[in-house]
């Protein structure tokens, strides 16, 4: 990614036009305008949209060296389009007046666009640089697990993608195809409506570790639960029906707020225990590992749910041919079933973990005991086939709980995820569809899940597997990938492993 592109210059098509409507935001221009003449990419200008200001707006905008233009009609829709029609850029970045950017944010936004152009549009999560301690937490809860959490609803319902109005950036060819924005809608829904028509043309990419900053100030002035129970009311609407949502605004009594309060506490901390108890990625209820931390173009390879009678033994062979090492993490009443299976695994040079006894679906609302004598059980199993007693615990399905972890800790396992997995424990699933979705999410230091067995099932069908273990390390063995075993890593990445 060049980072050092030329200033544009007269004549010369810059690769952004950053555009800020604004309002009597002269409290806020001037540091959102300081924060992109910061960046670290320089082909850019900077369009301020006066929509009908009373204050200084205009004058400090200019005085900083932005381009200032002038839309009468009070309306951000109508104060976006207005930027649109003056930019000269390839590619325009919206801002709210009171947003500031990091110093590589252009050049992030360039690199997606830039690597694919099947993208038409970039967005980010903001956090509250302002407000008090308790809008500030609802901020990283929305923006660091919520919205997230949304994102992978709207990609499973096939949905369209959603830009966040305060800050994102879109092809400009994209607006002009569709005929830019829609200026009848005044403000709530506005980013709704455009997604929608955006997301006809391409792909809206979602840049959760690109935070900017913001204020809160539309929160502290209008409340936080009205706020937001309106900005949700306003998404179902344009979603299903196309049109903002209008309702009576009547004052709400203190016990109402009070109760309303407490009410988002208790489902902002439901929603927290959900991330923590299904993602992978998650350490909220302490430490897992999901990948390698490394910057090396390394991958593990791991296995769950054996050993098979037969696709183990072909997943083996697969791997030696290959000359690759895996970590196979076995559930021990399948150990029981096939120990010779289990001590091939070993004898050819590859690691077990232990994937509990009977991989039963809610382990991790067991009593400890239970916990315990799952862990246990399946431990003897293991050791009695292969003089191995393993070091990693992988949780059934990746559930945890804060009581799982701290158990699994006291009895000296580390607990291993993974950030690379697909739907392959499904017989439907197609081996080249396998191969492709796992190579597309690979990155340097991932952990790669397979599915060997399928939980007791000895009769699963796990030829779309072996076929997909195949393609996926050749192709990334073609990438200059290379293969490593979890504990052979030690303490060269981010967690180390007990004896």
């Amino acid at each position: 990614m060049n980072r050092n592109l030329t200033t544009s210059g007269k004549g010369h098509t810059v690769k952004f036009s950053v555009i800020i409507p604004a309002r009597n935001e002269e409290d806020y221009i001037e540091a959102c305008i300081k924060s992109v003449k910061s960046q670290d990419f320089t082909d850019y200008e900077i369009i301020v949209v006066n929509n009908s200001s009373s204050d200084k707006t205009a004058e400090k905008a200019a005085n900083l060296g932005a381009r200032v233009i002038f839309e009468p009609s009070i309306g951000l829709p109508g104060a976006r389009e207005t930027g649109r029609n003056s930019a000269s850029g390839d590619l325009i970045a919206y801002l709210d007046a009171d947003m500031i950017i990091p110093v590589a944010y252009l050049s992030e936004l360039y690199h997606v666009f830039n690597e694919n152009d099947k993208v038409v549009a970039v967005t980010n999560p903001y956090l509250f640089y302002d407000g008090n301690h308790f809008i500030k937490f609802l901020g990283k809860l929305y923006f660091k697990i919520f919205f997230p959490f949304c994102n992978k609803l709207f990609k499973i319902f096939k949905t369209p993608g959603v830009v966040l109005g305060g800050n994102f950036a879109v092809r400009k060819k994209t607006l002009d195809e569709i005929g830019g924005f829609n200026r009848s809608i005044k403000f709530y829904g506005e980013d709704i409506e455009i997604s929608k028509r955006i997301s006809k043309k391409g792909k809206i990419v979602y840049l959760g570790k690109l935070f900017t900053l913001s204020s809160a100030r539309r929160f502290m002035h209008e409340g936080i639960s009205r706020t937001f129970i309106t900005y949700m009311a306003n998404y179902f609407s344009m979603l299903f029906f196309n049109h903002p949502f209008s309702f009576p605004r009547p004052a709400l009594s203190p016990k109402f707020k009070s109760v309303l309060k407490y009410a988002i506490v208790v489902l902002s901390g439901a929603g927290l225990f959900l991330y923590g108890f299904v993602s992978p990625k998650s350490e909220i209820f302490g430490h897992s590992v999901h990948s390698l931390n490394s910057a090396d173009k390394v991958v593990a390879l791991t296995f769950d749910d054996g050993p098979n009678n037969i696709y183990t033994e072909q997943i083996l062979g697969i791997l030696k041919e290959e000359g690759v090492k895996g970590t196979f993490f076995l559930i021990g009443k399948n150990v029981e079933e096939y120990p010779q299976i289990a001590r091939d695994v070993v004898e050819q040079g590859n690691e077990v973990g232990n994937h509990s006894y009977t991989h039963p679906w809610w382990l991790s609302f067991e009593s400890r005991k239970a916990l315990t004598g799952e862990v246990e059980k399946a431990e003897k199993a293991i050791f009695n086939a292969t003089g191995v007693k393993p070091a990693l615990f992988r949780p059934p399905h990746g559930f945890k709980t804060p009581g799982m972890v701290h158990t699994i800790h006291k009895m000296n396992y580390n607990i291993i995820t993974w950030n690379d997995m697909t739907t392959d424990y499904y017989s439907w699933s197609k081996s080249k569809s396998i191969a492709k979705k796992i190579i597309s999410r690979a990155r340097p230091g991932s952990i790669i899940v397979f599915h060997d067995g399928l939980n007791l099932n000895h009769k699963a069908n796990r030829e779309n597997t072996v076929e997909a273990l195949k393609l996926t390390i050749d192709e990334l063995k073609k990438e200059n990938y290379r293969f490593v075993s979890l504990a052979s890593l030690g303490n060269n990445y981010s967690y180390s492993f007990k004896e």
